[in-house]
């Protein structure tokens, strides 16, 4: 059996980059093939202080002010003073974040074992940070600003890391979208180029620059933005990013989440059985996000079984559906160590 990976989503809730960064090294570093910065700066609410900080830079205004309870219940915004969105405008802070992880990175790569270990920046796709901040409208309206913009940030942030860097794009309303429009996914994927919208921002960066796909239910408050009756249309929007993606860029991994925030991955093999349809390609690995925090450890060695009955191989790695930093620091601790022990599973004896 090949010896499972554990990837971890990105967020962590640390007091800085270098105490989440340890956390996650500690955990499961020989199973890691990329490490997160932690996302400190960032953690608790993933897009929102992204969206903040833009307005704080006038790009966007509050239309609408609310206290983020849900997904549902969150600030709406607009371009402010009804002016024209450019990429050029605004600072999404992806550069930042990695000028910050880069020395520690540097530093526990030097102390410790981490060869074919690359650093990982997670930034959500265009698509998802426009619906976030300006809704289905501004999304037709003012997706290519924010596309430039993220393209600019993976830009600037492969010139700082070079190859030892893997951008992990985040399509959390693609995926939301998609099961909620089941059985009809496939064609909302085509109308809105969903798939197409991630590939395109791959193509548009530096040659060689390394990624991976995270598909997202949301986790705001540990709560999923949306439930899916089965993996249909996970593999199917999997699938069409991968017959999407330019040459040159390598597309290292899928990510997909088998859990919905509090709603742990369910005990049902019809659930799973579309991931037999899975057609990632050799060279791009399937993280399984089934580690959860409520089932026994022997139910969710149960659940990667019936993950892998489905595929009809081994998954690659074991995750969590998304990142940990809107859990408690306990919880997230346990959940670092569970993903390890998980990935275990019945890998043979050395």
């Amino acid at each position: 059996m090949t010896r499972r990976a554990v990837h971890f989503v990105g967020s962590f809730p640390a007091v800085d980059t270098e105490t989440a960064m340890r956390a996650m090294l500690d955990a499961a570093g020989p199973r890691l093939r990329t490490l997160p910065t932690g996302e400190t700066n960032r953690y608790e609410f993933y897009i929102r202080p992204i969206i903040e900080a833009l307005v704080t830079q006038g790009v966007l205004e509050v239309r609408r002010s609310r206290e983020w309870q849900s997904s549902r219940d969150r600030t709406r915004h607009r371009v402010a003073n009804g002016g024209v969105l450019t990429a050029d405008s605004m600072d999404l802070g992806y550069r930042r974040e990695t000028e910050e992880a880069l020395p520690v990175f540097t530093g526990l790569h030097r102390t410790r074992d981490l060869a074919g270990t690359a650093l990982q920046i997670g930034m959500p796709t265009d698509f998802t940070l426009a619906f976030v901040a300006l809704g289905a409208t501004g999304v037709l309206r003012h997706r290519r600003a924010f596309a430039e913009a993220t393209v600019r940030e993976i830009t600037a942030v492969r010139e700082l890391a070079g190859t030892e860097v893997v951008i992990q794009l985040e399509a959390t309303a693609e995926l939301v979208l998609a099961a909620t429009a089941q059985p009809l996914h496939t064609a909302l994927d085509r109308a809105l180029g969903l798939a197409r919208g991630m590939a395109e921002l791959a193509a548009a960066a530096p040659a060689g620059t390394r990624f991976g796909v995270h598909l997202c239910l949301g986790s705001l408050r540990n709560k999923a933005r949306a439930i899916l009756r089965d993996t249909r249309p996970l593999v199917d929007l999997a699938n069409s990013v991968v017959r999407h993606w330019p040459a040159g860029r390598p597309l290292e991994f899928v990510h997909a989440p088998l859990a919905a925030g509090d709603v742990p991955p369910p005990r049902r093999p019809e659930f799973y059985s579309p991931l037999g349809d899975l057609a990632l390609g050799e060279h791009t690995a399937f993280y399984a996000g089934l580690v959860h925090d409520v089932p026994t450890e022997q139910e969710q060695l149960q659940v990667l079984s019936l993950v892998e009955a489905a595929l009809g191989r081994p998954v690659d790695g074991v995750a969590s559906a998304c990142g940990l930093g809107r859990r408690p620091r306990s919880v997230a601790d346990a959940m670092l160590a569970r993903a390890d022990r998980i990935a275990a599973g019945d890998e043979p004896g050395p």
